[in-house]
């Protein structure tokens, strides 16, 4: 059986330059969220609309999908320039919006506790979440090696601990806790194939799901 070891060093926590651009992002994806908001307050039909475009369905009409290209290019170019484009990846479906956080930031490895560079994405995040009403969920995802600890003695544990941990972050930065549900998919929902250690690095996430209840 193969064990997550937990790394004792600080890297993850002292390279946090890309903080500065990441808030330059959260900015982009804050305008994103309210404009979304305000085009369709209550009518979760015209966020439909808005998801099948980017799904490459039938495009939205002028007034539902006006600018909305220029955000996501805006965000997406953002990304392109900095480290973040390697942790964060932002999907829009049939179930909202999501904002995946890879764990090589987020988390040491085999810990469900978050790094001081996590906690400050998170802080960053949680303005995006103050600007809108919607409900979140956050999901814990792990790849398919299993974890065996005192503490997490499975994937379940874990993830479920990891989605956790998010969600305190957040009620600790005013986000109500009636907004936020979490679950802990430990490896049952993975992004791709587990077929190499790069592809588990992608399965190894937290997803931030913005539900489209109120848009």
């Amino acid at each position: 059986m193969a064990i997550e070891e937990e790394c004792e060093c600080n890297c993850g926590e002292e390279r946090v330059e890309w903080i500065y651009t990441y808030g330059d992002m959260v900015t982009l994806l804050m305008i994103f969220f309210i404009l979304l908001w305000s085009m369709s307050s209550t009518e979760t039909q015209k966020f439909n609309a808005v998801a099948a475009s980017f799904k490459g369905g039938p495009p939205a009409s002028p007034f539902q999908f006006s600018g909305l290209p220029t955000f996501m290019e805006s965000i997406e170019s953002s990304l392109k320039k900095s480290e973040i484009a390697e942790v964060t990846d932002i999907t829009v479906d049939d179930r909202g919006i999501t904002v995946s956080f890879s764990d090589s930031v987020m988390f040491r490895r085999g810990s469900g506790k978050p790094t001081t560079a996590g906690e400050e994405i998170i802080e960053q995040f949680s303005k995006i979440l103050h600007a809108i009403p919607n409900r979140v969920i956050i999901e814990g995802h792990t790849d398919d090696i299993p974890v065996s600890s005192a503490q997490y003695p499975s994937n379940w544990e874990l993830s479920g601990a990891r989605s956790a941990s998010i969600a305190r972050l957040l009620e600790q930065f005013g986000i109500r806790r009636h907004r936020m549900e979490i679950a802990g998919y430990a490896s049952t929902r993975p992004k791709v194939a587990n077929d190499t250690d790069e592809l588990r690095g992608l399965n190894r996430r937290i997803d931030i799901l913005i539900k489209p209840d109120g848009f």
